[in-house]
């Protein structure tokens, strides 16, 4: 029905143009794409395009933004037919104010959203091991080559960096020359915590590359500093454990999957659907 539907809206309109001569067959140059009975013309297109600002007289942005077209055409088609309630006019300008896109975005992706929810948003389950394989997969949760460290920082002064580095190997604790000796702390004490070891420069890369926890080295001249490091220990380190990211992933996995099976989804509902490119 909807395929007959489709060719009689075009059989009718070709019988106007020979009816009503060279104006009227204009008008068929004029079409570009056709939803069932629903026609896109060139000034539809042209105006979306003005609207969404892509470059005029681009034949790639032309056929994206036609496709998009059609694409809001079914969508509407599909919420109609399921019986969904119309787009609330509040809600739709809300959005568009929120968000920055237009009123009629703003009702399609309203439209979009209550499909999704109803055919695939309870459907799509992420498991464990999907949370964990994101989170070994990604660069911001992969961590990195690291050492941690204690430090002390002399400003300038070789002979209290000597003094210092002597009560180091008399046995002192590092955390008591610190307090003692460093000119910089941080947060009060000599741990400045777990260091990439891409981030270190290239004298406290070298002096520690065959440093074992515990071994203790410098001073190193650095920026107008003395300084002196211990190496507490060696490891990937990581700024967030899973744990405390564990919603973080499994939201963006939902998000992903479901925009996926979404995807697929409207991709057979179109098919359904009599789809004519003209372009």
């Amino acid at each position: 029905m909807r395929f007959q539907s489709a060719v009689s809206v075009l059989f009718c309109l070709v019988l106007v143009a020979i009816a009503g001569g060279r104006v009227r067959a204009e008008m068929i140059d004029g079409i570009v794409a056709v939803v069932d009975d629903t026609i896109i013309m060139v000034s539809d297109l042209q105006e979306r395009m003005e609207e969404l600002g892509a470059p005029m007289n681009d034949k790639n942005a032309e056929r994206q933004v036609l496709e998009l077209m059609v694409e809001d055409i079914v969508v509407k088609k599909i919420y109609d037919s399921f019986g969904l309630p119309p787009v609330g006019g509040d809600e739709a300008e809300d959005l568009a104010e929120k968000s920055g896109m237009s009123r009629r975005d703003a009702e399609s992706y309203i439209r979009k959203a209550a499909l999704m929810d109803l055919m695939v948003r309870s459907r799509v389950v992420v498991t464990e091991n999907m949370i964990r394989n994101h989170y070994e997969g990604q660069e911001q949760y992969r961590g990195k080559e690291s050492v941690h460290l204690n430090q002390i920082l002399i400003r300038g002064d070789e002979a209290k960096a000597a003094r210092a580095r002597a009560e180091l190997n008399a046995g002192r604790p590092f955390a008591e020359v610190a307090k003692q000796y460093s000119d910089i702390l941080s947060s009060g004490g000599a741990d400045i915590g777990w260091v990439a070891v891409a981030d270190l420069s290239e004298e406290v890369l070298h002096a520690l590359s065959a440093a074992k926890p515990g071994d203790i080295v410098g001073p190193l001249a650095m920026n107008g500093y003395q300084a002196l490091y211990q190496l507490l220990e060696r490891g990937v380190y990581r700024e967030k454990p899973l744990s405390e990211v564990r919603e973080e992933i499994t939201e963006t996995l939902q998000k992903k999957y479901q925009l996926e099976a979404f995807n697929h989804w409207l991709k057979k509902m179109m098919s359904e659907y009599f789809i004519g490119i003209y372009l």
